[in-house]
């Protein structure tokens, strides 16, 4: 027993020492933070990694934190390679360095990442893929040229495989249990079909982005509109030195394609680019809705109606720009755009109603056709100004866009009364609605960073203007006559003009391993219009609307950085959402002639109080972030479905007094073997709404979760496969049971002609799982809805790019610091 203690003793002896013999030899240390040359923003999730010099092995691997800093522990005495690979940027390579008894820690301070001068960044040789991905806990950025799955399709398609986003089947964009979230394009809304988000998205190819920002709790420097945050879709601005460009083209099944062609020259004094997309989509929709009056007027009770559809998008989007260097810290740019898009839709609606036996009273069968076209142009000048000063900078942008849009719809139905207790009979209805809409946006906006001591002070100004005239006339065919007459009760004419004025002051400052931000917004938002319409009895009447909202936004940042690459952050922001055309624009739809949708010409904007508490830690392999957060929203805006009049329900935009959602949020990005990482997203969160009596909805809670995956594997040097999946829970908000929707991604690449070109295939919803589905209750009527839209199902795509630099960079002088594409 006693030599048996002495044996254990010794052994234990043994590893200590050998392991304090090892500690000796491994305890050097390299650390640093990594800044944007250009912004000087922190860079998170850079891979970092130290390699033998001789032996070129991998010695250690780290991720930057959301401070862009990193700590490299436990490495040997020796001659190490340092490498920062980052997607977008150059290769930083620092050679040489040496670990000796002398010198166990290099602290490598501030490293400034320079843009990589070609859209696509070279693969770091020693990683297993190179990362799309900069996440933090309340900004992440997503660089979207490595999404395979959504090469070939739209934003819509490119959103729905960003991690914190769900894209329902109706193509509304949902983040962290919300859809009222503020989607901007290159920082600034979109007029695009009139300013409607889910046909913007549609609009856009996926070719022509270039990164996409997730800001969940925005500082006061940002507007206050949309409670879940806002999402900011950057286009691409090819920038290289020299003549350069790239095109690109992509065929997929049910007739869908698109190609696209950059161009751009940059030299020390210009940067001119130019980018045209084309895009033909041909969509097919099926869809089915069941109603039942629970008071009905009259002997129908149910309603059982299917709608199948084919919607042909073809779509035109031209941006160009030029960049003039005045001199080394001042830059005037000049840029433009424009949007062309031509609709046509075919749907057959189909409407069988039934009494409370099941038994068909009526059919409805209609064909129901839409011819619209629009174009849209937008105009931007942007100012910028750095000064001898380090982080002090002026910017002033101007920018104006114009949009038009009409549309020609038919809607030929023919009602066949059935039954005993009634004639069997056939009438024809045919109605015409002519739409004839124009808007206009003004922006102004400057900013001015002054840096105070140790922290910076940030003061700007904005204003935003926008002007909306939206009218409709309807004809109604005269069976007697032949003629169509104007449908007085349908016709109406809207204008608008929304005002929003802010200023703003944010400072931020770090003590220690603490910083803070606080930050106060006060926007000054005035809604006024008109609505021309007329009554029962074609008496025209003229409605004014106005809408004040003045408020102030405060924010505040708190964020404690702990050992162990890990940090604390807690956000607390007051933000607003203000009702869309369609909350507050009173011109019906009435494509459905049992179901209107309309409009609230006095619905409120919401008033929202957003919390975040967020936890983040970074290991060799792992990169984890983490966040709490919590919404009160007053005056929530929601859909209600109202009792039916004449047997035709309305559903209209109305103001409940509050609603509440709080919810856990967890991504992870694992690279655990070489030559495959993924990337991991759940979200678990409870909605809670008020009752609202008047409208017949009773107070609610749901809980719900979202979680989608995103592998990545390189099978070789020159091939790559992406595989993800996606699962939204069922839900309830209001009046409304979301049901659950799944689906699954898969795509490869293939380089080819030493990098220059790339083949892409892909397959969206490659079981044909996805399709939109709830059930909306109210005192009145009890709704079940389903419908399932169906794009490529798969595509392929080629990009090539050509161009070669005719103007070189200066060289850094250091011969042992370098910067390599």
């Amino acid at each position: 027993m006693k030599s048996t203690a002495i044996q254990s003793i010794a052994i234990i002896l043994f590893f200590l020492g050998l392991s304090s013999s090892s500690y000796a030899q491994n305890n050097g240390r390299i650390n640093g933070r990594l800044k944007d040359a250009r912004t000087l923003e922190s860079l998170q999730s850079a891979t970092v990694v130290v390699l033998d010099k001789k032996t070129n092995a991998v010695l250690k691997e780290a991720l930057s934190d959301t401070n862009g800093a990193f700590t490299l522990d436990n490495l040997p005495d020796g001659l190490l390679l340092f490498k920062v690979g980052y997607v977008g940027y150059k290769t930083f390579v620092k050679d040489s360095l040496i670990i000796s008894a002398g010198n166990r820690t290099i602290n490598l301070g501030d490293i400034k990442m320079n843009a990589s001068e070609s859209s696509m960044l070279k693969e770091v040789a020693i990683t297993a893929t190179g990362s799309n991905e900069q996440i933090g806990i309340t900004k992440k950025k997503f660089l979207v040229e490595q999404s395979l799955v959504s090469k070939g399709g739209t934003a819509t398609d490119l959103l729905q495989n960003i991690p914190t986003i769900i894209v329902d089947g109706g193509g509304k964009v949902n983040l962290r249990g919300s859809a009222n979230v503020h989607v901007l394009i290159d920082g600034k809304p979109s007029l695009i079909a009139g300013g409607d988000i889910t046909q913007i998205l549609q609009s856009l190819p996926a070719s022509s982005i270039e990164s996409i920002e997730v800001i969940t709790n925005p500082s006061a420097k940002y507007d206050a509109e949309g409670d879940s945050g806002i999402i900011n879709i950057i286009l691409k601005k090819n920038k290289r030195l020299g003549f350069n460009g790239s095109v690109n083209g992509s065929a997929g099944t049910r007739g869908n394609y698109n190609g696209g062609l950059n161009l751009s020259f940059e030299n020390s004094k210009v940067n001119v680019y130019t980018n045209y997309d084309f895009q033909r989509s041909d969509t097919w929709s099926n869809g089915r809705q069941v109603i039942q009056f629970l008071n009905p007027e009259g002997p129908v009770v149910y309603s059982d109606e299917t709608f199948p559809s084919v919607t042909i998008n073809k779509i035109h989007n031209v941006k160009a720009g030029v960049d003039y260097f005045i001199n080394p810290k001042t830059q005037l740019s000049f840029s433009g755009g424009f949007n062309s898009n031509r609709l046509n839709k075919d749907e057959t609606l189909s409407i069988n109603q039934s009494a409370a036996d099941h038994s068909v009273i009526q059919t409805i069968n209609s064909k129901n056709l839409t011819d619209s076209k629009g174009t849209t142009y937008n105009l931007n000048i942007d100012f910028v100004k750095t000064f001898n000063k380090p982080k002090e900078e002026l910017t002033v942008s101007i920018g104006y866009a114009h949009g038009t849009g009409n549309s020609v719809q038919s809607f030929d139905s023919n009602t066949r009364n059935i039954g005993a207790n009634q004639p069997d009979e056939l009438v024809t209805g045919v109605l015409r609605p002519l739409s004839d809409n124009s808007n206009s946006y003004y922006n102004i906006q400057t900013d001015y960073v002054l840096p105070i001591g140790t922290g910076n002070l940030d003061v700007g100004y904005r204003s935003q203007i926008r002007t909306d005239n939206r009218n409709q006339l309807v004809y109604n065919l005269n069976n007697t006559t032949g003629n169509y007459d104007e449908y007085y009760t349908l016709s109406n004419l809207f204008y608008s003009k929304d005002q929003i004025h802010a200023l703003y002051v944010n400072y931020q400052n770090q003590i220690n391993n603490f910083s803070y931000q606080i930050g106060l917004r006060g926007e000054d938002a005035i809604l006024k219009g008109n609505v021309k319409g007329y009554d029962t009895t074609a008496v025209p009447y003229t409605l004014p609307v106005k809408v004040i909202n003045t408020r102030l936004y405060p924010s505040v940042t708190l964020i404690q950085k702990l050992g162990g690459d890990q940090q604390l952050q807690f956000n607390y922001a007051r933000r607003v959402t203000r009702p869309s055309p369609r909350n507050y624009s009173p011109i019906p739809d009435i494509s459905d002639p049992v179901n209107y949708d309309v409009g609230n010409p006095n619905i409120l904007p919401q008033d929202i109080h957003a919390f975040e508490f967020g936890y983040s830690r970074n290991w060799s392999k792992v990169n984890l972030t983490s966040s709490l957060y919590y919404r009160i929203t007053n005056d929530f805006i929601q859909h209600l479905e109202t009792g039916p009049v004449n047997g035709i329900i309305t559903t209209i935009s109305e103001n409940i007094p509050h609603a509440y959602t709080g919810g856990l949020e967890i991504i992870g990005r694992f690279r655990f073997i070489k030559g495959w990482d993924f990337t991991l997203n759940t979200n678990l969160y409870e909605n809670k709404t008020d009752a609202a009596p008047v409208y017949g909805i009773a107070k609610s809670s749901g809980f719900s979760w979202n979680v989608n995956l995103t592998n990545n594997f390189l099978i070789t040097k020159n091939i790559s496969l992406q595989l993800r999946g996606d699962y939204q829970a069922a839900n309830v908000i209001a009046q409304d049971s979301n049901h659950a929707i799944y689906g699954i991604d898969a795509g490869t690449k293939i380089s080819i002609l030493k990098n220059k070109a790339f083949i892409t295939i892909n397959g969206r919803d490659i079981l044909n799982t996805r399709k939109w589905s709830f059930t909306r209750t109210s005192n009145d009527v009890l709704l079940d809805f389903e419908r399932r839209t169906i794009r490529a199902r798969a595509s392929v795509s080629l990009t090539y790019n050509f161009g070669k630099d005719i103007f070189k960079a200066k060289k850094i002088e250091h011969s042992t610091e370098h910067q390599e594409n």
